[in-house]
């Protein structure tokens, strides 16, 4: 959909940040404490030890590519045909992403803070919304994440402070009481997290600055230690048992915050941290599902996402409960995106190691 680079690295990172960030450090969160309970900040760290070899691979793949477009350099070196065959996960992908969000979103929305407001109200607002943004382009959704992600910043810092008396950090220990098994079977839902950021290959050609490999192993570690920080607070502020039991920890220790004796029920601070990345994420996947596949027009993509729209708003109506979405998320979700892209990096790594083919043949 877009022709020319029109972002730098700086803001991709800050785009991507609001993006996971909200799988990243809430999504998973309650999956990871009932997986592996006490243990869970463990699964973080042995996740992240093989994740930074992982981003290294990526950065490989974008320097190997000359930062082209995605479908295009695999095409180059298969042909068009298996090129959209390899391209085809990370399209579903990108389309669970989006709409997992914004049915989690309502969900969450009509849970907490506005129980009696339509869903179809709620969930047509912020459908709309990410629409919108979507169709300005990649430099609108980064112009909005650089105007909202110091905010969610500075609250997130905000909220650890403010509940250092409620923190009792013994709580992290024994480790390993019930063996290896439980951080190693929580590291399937922080890589489930973690992998999201393979969607900076479908923006490789945006970025008008180089991307080097420093570049990724420092943002991979932003992302650790924001996955790592609300298991570290659930555990420490509720205890394991406590915590696990929580549909979203992270909400729940805002509920603890109070400065003085009298200022607390800061929690509504927490609705702009959630609603700022929900919108980054649905905007983004909706976005680059448009700029992927090989639309003629500006105004044939605008259509396309329109229609993605009115998918989303489709399914976040059905009467799933919350039970069936969370074991959704815990057996199938998670697992499933994490094995296919591990998968799928591999495959498309060894791809870039094929000679292109003349422009007539790959075309």
């Amino acid at each position: 959909m877009t022709k020319s680079a029109s972002v730098n690295m700086f803001q991709i990172c800050m785009v991507l940040m609001l993006m996971n960030g909200l799988t990243s450090h809430v999504m998973i969160n309650p999956l990871l404490l009932d997986a592996a309970g006490r243990d869970s900040w463990l699964s973080v760290i042995f996740t992240t030890i093989p994740f930074i070899p992982w981003m290294l691979m990526l950065a490989f793949f974008i320097r190997k590519t000359g930062q082209g477009k995605f479908q295009e350099e695999l095409a180059a070196r298969t042909s068009p045909v298996i090129s959209w065959i390899l391209v085809a996960p990370l399209l579903v992908y990108l389309y669970l992403i989006g709409g997992i969000t914004l049915f989690h979103t309502s969900n969450w929305t009509i849970s907490n803070y506005l129980p009696a407001t339509p869903k179809i109200v709620l969930i047509g607002t912020l459908a709309f919304l990410c629409y919108y943004m979507a169709k300005l382009g990649l430099r609108s959704i980064a112009i909005g994440a650089g105007i909202l992600l110091p905010i969610v910043i500075a609250l997130g810092f905000f909220v650890a402070i403010a509940n250092t008396p409620q923190k009792n950090f013994n709580l992290l220990t024994p480790i390993l009481e019930n063996g290896i098994i439980p951080p190693l079977h929580g590291m399937i839902y922080v890589g489930g997290g973690f992998v999201e950021i393979i969607v900076i290959l479908a923006l490789q050609h945006q970025i008008k600055t180089k991307v080097k490999p420093w570049h990724l192993v420092v943002f991979g570690l932003i992302i650790a230690y924001i996955t790592l920080g609300p298991i570290v607070g659930a555990i420490s502020e509720f205890g394991p048992q406590e915590a696990a039991k929580q549909a979203e920890s992270p909400y729940e220790q805002w509920r603890l915050v109070k400065i003085g004796e009298y200022i607390e029920h800061v929690d509504f601070l927490s609705v702009y941290q959630w609603l700022a990345g929900a919108t980054m994420r649905i905007a983004l996947s909706q976005y680059l599902l448009a700029d992927i596949l090989p639309f003629k027009s500006k105004v044939m993509a605008h259509r396309f996402i329109l229609a993605i729209s009115f998918s989303y708003v489709m399914i976040s109506m059905f009467p799933i409960t919350q039970n069936t979405f969370y074991q959704t998320l815990y057996f199938y979700y998670f697992p499933i995106t994490l094995g296919t892209f591990l998968l799928f990096s591999l495959i498309w790594t060894g791809v870039i190691f094929l000679p292109k083919k003349k422009k007539e043949e790959a075309s």
